[in-house]
């Protein structure tokens, strides 16, 4: 057995952190402890160690076995609020999460989904209503506004943001955790869920990329 790899710091994330009671005053500009320069140089000092005898050794053979079965596939997103509905997105999609930013009207062009646009670190970004394109009142919210996020995602090379009342994260579901979205549902969000995914006491809706990608670029036209 190789010895442990521990790391030569405090680490602050779980004690003050997001880990931790969240007492840390750079959190807030920082949104996650993962966006703080501290956890970068922690980082950075972890994979700088110089690897302790044997660790090669072990790593080229658990790489020659074979990789176990899964035994169920599983899907990671991250899941959101926008209005009184929970959703989530591919994680993969997920470019960016930061604060809400208002966005400068386009003339001619603005409109029930397609917002303007947003500078987020200096670039231009196309922003759109979640409210907008699946008819969720903006007024029904559960989460306070301080919660309020801008979500940056990507799909084939076509970028979005639009604002969400929360962010819960990033997590992944299993085919238990799942289920189809009924039939008889009629409602607008409901025709860009491709499933429901248990949360807690809740479901979310697992956005279908594709589809709800193609309807943002079509509110452009």
């Amino acid at each position: 057995m190789r010895e442990s790899l521990t790391l030569p710091v405090v680490d602050c994330w779980n004690t003050i952190g997001v880990k931790g009671d969240r007492s840390c005053d750079k959190l807030p500009a920082a949104i996650h402890c993962h966006n703080c320069p501290v956890f970068a140089e922690a980082a950075r000092a972890f994979l700088d160690r110089e690897a302790p005898p044997g660790y090669l050794q072990e790593v080229t053979e658990g790489l020659s076995r074979a990789a176990p079965a899964r035994t169920s596939e599983t899907v990671s997103v991250v899941v959101f609020e926008v209005g009184d509905q929970l959703l989530a997105i591919d994680t993969q999609a997920v470019v960016e999460v930061t604060a809400p930013r208002t966005p400068h009207r386009v003339g001619h062009r603005t409109g029930r989904i397609f917002s303007g646009l947003v500078n987020i670190h200096g670039q231009l970004e196309l922003c759109c209503s979640l409210h907008g394109l699946l008819q969720i009142e903006v007024g029904a919210t559960r989460a306070p506004a301080a919660h309020a996020r801008m979500l940056l995602v990507e799909h084939e090379g076509q970028r979005f943001s639009f604002e969400v009342a929360a962010v819960h994260g990033v997590h992944r579901f299993g085919t238990a955790d799942s289920s189809a979205v009924p039939a008889t549902s009629q409602q607008d969000a409901a025709s860009y869920v491709r499933q429901l995914l248990r949360f807690g006491e809740r479901r979310v809706g697992h956005l279908d990329l594709a589809k709800t990608f193609r309807a943002l670029e079509a509110s452009l036209k």
